[in-house]
C-alpha cells in the first residue's frame, strides 16, 4: 500500500470534520441550537479556526499534492528507454490528458511523446476511434485507454537502457 494511499483516509476525515465543525457553527450562530456542550459556546471563535485548519489540512492531504505530484519512484538502472514515444489522443478526451500527465513523470525514462489528434487522419480514427489514448513506444502499442502507472514502471524496468539496446537479446 502506498503512502498515498494510506492518508486518503486521514485527508478524508480531516476535511470532513472540518467541514462539520464550520457548518456546525454557521447553523449555531443563525438558530442557536440548543444542547451543544458548554465549551461550545465558550470558545465559538476557536472551533471556526479549528474548523478551517482541519479542512485546509484535509484539502493538503487530499488534493495539496496532485498538482505537485512527481515520481519518486526509479528503475534500478538509469537512462532513456525507447527511441520513440507515440501518444495518439482525441479531443476532449480526459483519459487523453491524464495520460499526457503520467507520461510527463516519467520523462527522464522515455521519450517525449509525440502527439497525434486521430481525429486529423481518417484512418487513425477509424483505427483508434474507441480506445485512445493510445501509447506506442518505438512502434508498439503498449496501453489503450489508460496508462497505468504500474504496468509503465515495470515496462521502463524491462527494458535496457538504449545504449544497451544494441546488445540486448530480444
Amino acid at each position: 500500500m502506498s503512502a498515498e494511499s494510506r492518508l486518503h483516509p486521514v485527508g478524508r476525515v480531516l476535511f470532513g470534520a472540518g467541514i462539520v465543525l464550520v457548518i456546525l457553527r454557521g447553523i449555531e450562530l443563525f438558530t442557536r441550537m440548543p444542547g451543544l456542550p458548554a465549551f461550545w459556546y465558550a470558545n465559538q471563535s476557536i472551533w471556526v479556526a479549528i474548523g478551517l485548519g482541519l479542512t485546509a489540512a484535509g484539502w493538503q492531504v487530499l488534493w495539496g499534492q496532485a498538482g505537485a505530484q512527481t515520481t519518486q519512484w526509479h528503475p534500478s538502472v538509469p537512462g532513456k528507454r525507447f527511441r520513440t514515444t507515440t501518444l495518439y489522443v482525441g479531443e476532449g478526451c480526459h483519459l487523453c490528458d491524464e495520460a499526457v500527465k503520467v507520461l510527463a513523470e516519467y520523462h527522464k525514462w522515455i521519450p517525449t511523446p509525440d502527439e497525434i489528434d486521430i481525429h486529423s487522419n481518417p484512418d487513425l480514427n477509424k483505427r483508434f476511434c474507441t480506445c485512445v489514448p493510445v501509447v506506442m513506444f518505438d512502434g508498439k502499442i503498449r496501453f489503450r485507454g489508460r496508462v497505468d502507472e504500474t504496468l509503465l514502471r515495470r515496462l521502463i524496468e524491462g527494458t535496457p537502457p538504449i545504449h544497451d539496446l544494441a546488445s540486448a537479446k530480444f
